[in-house]
């Protein structure tokens, strides 16, 4: 049996949600999943981007069709790695990203909780 080593709950999140990385918004993904302290999205690149510097410092959480916006949480990258699952020789390479969020503000705070509460599906296990 596996045992979650981590300290916050994950939870799985509605197919709508989606995160922008950066101030300009370079790289899009959808959110995979998410905790009051990160979240992890999967994205698409072309393989002459893979690897180059991308402005992860900053992400911006929205739902498509819904009316959530969560704006300019400050974040560290976990990890930025390619999905194993993805073609190596492609011009098109599927990624997973892990982000650490960085102190929110207090309407940061409120506004995810209100994602976690409200837009998230099931806690997960491990």
């Amino acid at each position: 049996m596996d045992i979650e080593q981590r300290k916050y709950i994950r939870f799985s999140v509605q197919e709508n949600t989606f995160a922008a990385l950066g101030s300009k918004f370079g790289t899009v993904g959808r959110v995979n999943d998410i905790s009051i302290r990160g979240l992890t999205l999967s994205y698409l690149c072309g393989n002459t981007t893979a690897g180059l510097d991308r402005d992860f410092s900053q992400v911006y959480i929205f739902l498509s069709g819904d009316n959530f916006y969560l704006p300019e949480v400050h974040c560290k990258i976990v990890y930025d790695i390619q999905h194993p699952k993805c073609d190596k020789n492609g011009s098109i390479i599927k990624r997973r990203c892990g982000l650490h969020f960085d102190k929110l503000s207090k309407n940061q705070s409120e506004l995810l909780e209100l994602l976690l509460k409200n837009y998230t599906t099931e806690a997960l296990l491990s």
